[in-house]
């Protein structure tokens, strides 16, 4: 698949580092009750989410990355309020969602939008694709109604589609047409953060391209702030700005997508890369594929001390012990590993 190239710096009118935060996440936990005592009271919890601090400036993509129950798709629906938190916030122009309520929360979705995994279920089969992209600007009174086919045929027109569409239903559109929609829906009310959860999933592998050069080319127009959550490393590398590596709720690994993917310092990270594969056959057969063994272990019940031990190929028996945090090992660049803490 061909993808766009990125930098390891945010795009032209991006970030500095004196920028203010489009969001900022602080020590956000997530839990799901999952069995209760015949008094009612939660006895056992399932731990999504565990002290996740996550920051996203102007016009720069964070990537989340990680396997299946990493708790990856759980950060972006807290910080998109469509979860609330046990604990933590998550500031967005300097107003925490998590203790918005009523119509004040309402006024702050406008600020963070959501493109979905699944195209195919994301959309109202009995309602017109220019209801659908219009919808949000009916929603916040941002249009009348007699005007919102043609702003849905000025969105489609953005996201690359035809604006003769707002006539049709989801179930006229093939799988890439239907998340363009999506986007153009995400777009209508001119968000400062967009989160993308694992947007090209459904999608086959050309579409998927197409898909990712849209967001680019969206986010280099804007400067929107995206989080990007995929379990592809390559998708995540070539879109990202920055990278934040999660292993079952916790932010293992974090860093400029140069650094990170150049000289990563945690065995996951490491056994994460070392399974992507290279295009060229011969540096393919060189190199050195890491195998974890052992399965993950439930997020249910949680090992002591660092969460990875128990597949991890440096583990000791300090390790069972200690819960390491995240540690700054250069300039832009920390890991949670008390034996690759060091710079």
């Amino acid at each position: 698949m061909s993808m766009p190239k990125t930098d390891a710096t945010p795009t032209p009118g991006g970030a500095t580092p004196e920028s203010d935060p489009v969001v900022r996440a602080r020590a956000l936990v997530k839990t799901f009750p999952i069995k209760r005592n015949p008094l009612g009271r939660t006895v056992q919890r399932l731990h999504a989410v565990e002290r996740v601090d996550l920051t996203v400036y102007a016009g720069q993509t964070l990537g989340i990355v990680g396997e299946s129950g990493s708790g990856k798709s759980t950060v972006g629906r807290v910080i998109a309020r469509l979860l609330t938190p046990d604990s933590g916030t998550v500031e967005i122009g300097g107003h925490d969602l998590t203790k918005a309520r009523g119509r004040q929360l309402w006024r702050a979705r406008a600020n963070v939008q959501m493109i979905f995994q699944n195209p195919f279920a994301a959309l109202d089969p009995t309602k017109t694709i220019g209801h659908a992209v219009a919808e949000p600007l009916l929603v916040h009174g941002r249009c009348r109604r007699r005007d919102m086919y043609q702003r849905a045929a000025e969105l489609l027109e953005r996201a690359a589609l035809d604006p003769a569409l707002v006539d049709r239903y989801p179930g006229q559109l093939s799988g890439g047409q239907r998340q363009r929609v999506c986007i153009a829906r995400a777009l209508a009310l001119s968000p400062r953060l967009l989160v993308a959860d694992e947007p090209t999933s459904a999608l086959d592998l050309s579409t998927r391209s197409e898909i990712l050069n849209l967001l680019l080319r969206l986010q280099e127009d804007t400067g929107q702030a995206m989080i990007l959550i995929s379990h592809d490393v390559t998708t995540i590398k070539h879109l990202s700005h920055r990278v934040a590596v999660m292993y079952l709720g916790r932010v293992v690994e974090e860093g400029a997508v140069s650094e990170l993917i150049g000289s990563p310092r945690h065995p996951y990270t490491q056994a994460l890369l070392s399974a992507v594969p290279e295009p060229d056959p011969m540096t393919q057969r060189r190199r050195t594929r890491i195998v974890l063994t052992g399965d993950s272990p439930s997020p249910i019940d949680l090992p002591s001390g660092c969460r990875f031990r128990t597949r991890c190929p440096i583990a000791t028996e300090e390790c069972a012990v200690l819960d390491p945090p995240l540690i700054a090992v250069g300039k832009d660049h920390r890991v949670a590993c008390i034996h690759r803490g060091g710079a």
